[in-house]
């Protein structure tokens, strides 16, 4: 453990060297190496040799001897063979980076002091797969997930999560856990630590490893690829100071073309070393998309956009905060001295940035032809930004490569932020808009479900079935309203086929499925089939035999609600020559007030939805009230007129509507078009008379010349 200790720094005292060497039995003051006052002999380093004193100096303080007996426990057993390359991260530095993710950790054993590992982390030090640490599917891998298991877990090992002061073993179950994320998120690591992990049968695979081995093997590939980078780091490096020189000769040695030199930002020698980007997501989630599905998910994807371009634009280099959470663009932001500082914080920005333009200029193609679409006219504003986030990525991975930044840097970084400012201001005023407009139709949908609506259920509604005396096995069954006929007061209702998820899990091995096994789940399908066929697609039943389904209304609000104080939460752009503070004034206490009627009638309706047909019957006027509230403030605020909402559908068959008389200069205008119409009709009869009459006459005409001429026939 020499090799492992002599980098080790502890916070209270150093670690003298003399606990390096192996045993130190008593011996006298002074030593025979000729080592000076206040050095430790070099026999003091090897294994097992005695070590002397150097003359004049007090013996090793005791804390010190005791500070290092904890830390000996945390390096590697004296088994290890002394000659492997692979060093264990270090524990126990001052510094952040005193751990480094891509070195194997070992979790350092605090003996008596040691404190129990909670239930959730213990899979970090018990050998269990990455797979099953992050509870996803091996064959089917979801970053979300193992994003949302990360963070999960993160919280019992966070140093600053704690709650008290992190102990070494703290320090590396988190950078455990760190290690175990970065494996598993990138796709050649996942695939490495896969392949020695499980094996790969057949000829030029490999028997399966474990754990250890695998995860040994996935951060050693890491480790070559981090080198990787530093290597084309140095090779960008000297073509930005010296240029590149592209050479082709012939065996004579002669050039066979002119020499092309090349400036560093013309290289592609940066692009992604590894294989995890965001396109393969992106394009997973667009597989298979209609138009109306990218029109429902487009409020998702700019309120992504807003969220990813906000720690942009309220950067204090970049804009100043006013009040009310409003932020105003500085005159001459100091673009500059942002890419020296943080260069790497803003090339994370810019590339969310891109990932949400991406996909939300997608988005804006697709509707281009859509007459409901709610990007009709950015989408120029949206092409600009996205081809302003790519350009200044590329440009930046030179600056950071040389370690400076130029006035091209500062120029495209302006634009980028300019156009970035101005489509979020456009977003930002859309959604708004869209939120408030949302606020008028949530009444329409909610209102006409409550009971003493004045109507019957409109068509499309959730219902439930109930007290149905001839069919009892359809009570609790779900449906949807299709129409409602008047003659016999009844509704139609479309019942919804259930879909039953199969709990069976496959096996491990498909060969080992079993021609018996086959027969069964062939027979419980076709018994299911003939329950299932039992079972009416419509059925026409009595207003009091359905029963409103209020948790569709309730979901729709709840996502009105959370949408709306997410968006009034949002940094608001303000100009210089705007008083914020009047902005803020006016505009803060109607949205406050807004969320605060969108919540009482979400509220209302899910303890509707939860107490059945009494407890609708009790809120019914407390949502009706919070929702023609709500509504007159969204028309209010979008400058319309407020409306009061149609009646409900009637139960009875409308009468035939009647034409109301509108003055006299209306009805003088209908009788000279009838008078026109009647006499046109009048010559059209005339017409067809004459032409009948003509006819006739011919008619006759041939007739009579035809018996004359026969008759003379005759006579001769």
């Amino acid at each position: 453990g020499s090799a492992y200790f002599s980098g080790l720094e502890v916070k209270a005292a150093m670690i003298p060297l003399s606990a390096l060497g192996g045993s130190r039995p008593p011996g006298p003051d002074a030593g025979g190496d000729g080592a000076g006052p206040g050095m430790v002999p070099m026999s003091s380093l090897s294994s097992g040799a005695p070590s002397a004193k150097a003359p004049g100096t007090a013996p090793a303080a005791p804390a010190a001897s005791e500070a290092a007996a904890p830390q000996a426990e945390t390096g590697p057993t004296p088994e290890q063979p002394p000659e492997s390359t692979e060093q264990v991260a270090e524990v126990g530095k001052v510094g952040k980076e005193a751990l480094d993710p891509l070195m194997p950790i070992v979790i350092p054993n605090q003996g008596e002091d040691s404190r129990p590992v909670p239930k959730q982390v213990q899979c970090l030090e018990n050998g269990t797969d990455l797979f099953k640490m992050f509870e996803v599917d091996m064959n089917k891998f979801d970053a979300s997930q193992t994003r949302k298991a990360y963070h999960k877990m993160a919280t019992f090992v966070h140093p600053d999560k704690l709650g008290r002061e992190p102990t070494d073993a703290d320090r590396a179950r988190f950078t455990k856990l760190k290690q175990a994320y970065t494996v598993l998120m990138d796709e050649q690591l996942r695939a490495v630590y896969r392949q020695h992990c499980f094996g790969i049968a057949g000829t030029g695979g490999c028997p399966p490893q474990g754990h250890d081995a695998a995860l040994g093997k996935a951060l050693e590939m890491a480790r070559e690829l981090r080198k990787m980078g530093e290597e084309r780091a140095l090779v960008l490096y000297k073509a930005a100071e010296v240029g590149w020189s592209e050479v082709q000769k012939d065996q004579d040695g002669r050039a066979m073309r002119g020499d092309g030199r090349k400036l560093a930002h013309k290289f592609n020698i940066f692009q992604d070393i590894s294989s995890e980007d965001d396109d393969g997501e992106l394009d997973k989630e667009r597989r298979g998309l209609t138009v109306e599905q990218i029109l429902e998910r487009s409020p998702k994807y700019a309120d992504k956009f807003l969220d990813k371009v906000k720690p942009l634009l309220v950067e204090p280099k970049v804009s100043k905060s006013a009040a009310g959470g409003a932020f105003t663009m500085l005159e001459e932001p100091k673009l500059m001295d942002l890419l020296n500082e943080s260069a790497k914080t803003v090339q994370r920005h810019v590339r969310k940035c891109r990932t949400a333009l991406k996909q939300m200029n997608w988005a804006m193609t697709s509707l281009l032809a859509h007459k409901d679409s709610p990007w009709r006219g950015l989408e120029v504003k949206g092409s600009l930004a996205e081809h302003g986030c790519v350009k200044l990525l590329e440009l930046m991975k030179s600056g950071m490569a040389v370690g400076k930044f130029s006035e091209v840097h500062e120029e495209e970084f302006a634009k980028l932020v300019d156009n970035l400012h101005r489509l979020y201001m456009d977003i930002f005023e859309r959604r708004g808009q869209e939120l408030l407009k949302a606020a008028i139709q949530a009444e329409l949908n909610v209102i006409y479900l409550l009971p003493e609506s004045g109507g019957r259920l409109p068509d499309g509604s959730r219902v439930l079935l109930q007290d149905l005396v001839a069919r009892a096995d359809l009570n609790g069954k779900a449906g949807k309203i299709a129409s409602w006929d008047f003659a016999l007061q009844r509704y139609t209702v479309e019942i919804e086929k259930e879909e039953k998820k199969k709990e069976t899990e496959a096996p491990a091995n498909p060969d080992m499925f079993g021609l018996g096994d086959v027969e069964e789940d062939e027979e419980d399908d076709t018994e299911k089939n003939q329950i299932e066929l039992a079972v009416p697609k419509k059925l026409m039943v009595l207003p009091k035999n359905v029963l409103v389904d209020l948790g569709t209304p309730k979901k729709a609000l709840d996502s009105l609600v959370k949408d709306w104080n997410v968006w009034r939460k949002r940094p608001r752009s303000v100009s210089a020559s705007q008083d914020a503070e009047a902005v803020a004034a006016a505009l803060g206490p109607p949205l406050e007030s807004m969320a605060n009627f969108l919540q009482d009638a979400a509220q209302a309706v899910a303890t509707g939805s939860a107490t059945g047909r009494d407890g609708a019957e009790l809120i019914a006027d407390d949502t009706r009230q919070a929702l023609s509230n709500a509504r007159n403030l969204a028309a209010k605020l979008l400058g319309e007129e407020p409306q009061e909402p149609p009646k409900a559908p009637p139960l009875n068959e409308p009468a035939p509507a009647l034409v109301p008389f509108q003055g006299e200069t209306v009805s003088q205008a209908l009788k000279e078009a009838a008078e026109v119409a009647q006499a046109s009709i009048e010559l059209n009869k005339e017409k067809k008379e004459k032409k009948r009459s003509r006819s006739r006459k011919r008619r006759r005409k041939r007739s009579s010349s035809s018996s004359s001429s026969g008759k003379k026939k005759r006579k001769k």
